[in-house]
């Protein structure tokens, strides 16, 4: 099972040298990849909370907008 913490921590990081164009190809590659690890959907949830460009790579894997807060000081697509 994948550690949420981490993986939120993790992409955090890797964020920080991602050129912002291509942050939301990273971020739907990321999700798809993970959902192959049976990642809980309420863990998927806590991830899509990271930014905006997890929060539509979810939305778009699962086909519903999800109904969660998320910081309003990251980046908006």
């Amino acid at each position: 099972m994948i550690d949420i913490d981490v993986l939120i921590e993790a992409y955090r990081v890797c964020k920080e040298y991602m050129p912002q164009k291509d942050r939301q190809a990273a971020a739907d590659h990321l999700v798809n990849a993970i959902n192959e690890y049976d990642i809980s959907e309420e863990d998927l949830r806590l991830f899509a909370a990271t930014d905006s460009y997890v929060r539509r790579a979810a939305e778009e894997y699962l086909g519903e907008e999800f109904d969660i807060a998320h910081n309003e000081d990251e980046d908006e697509y």
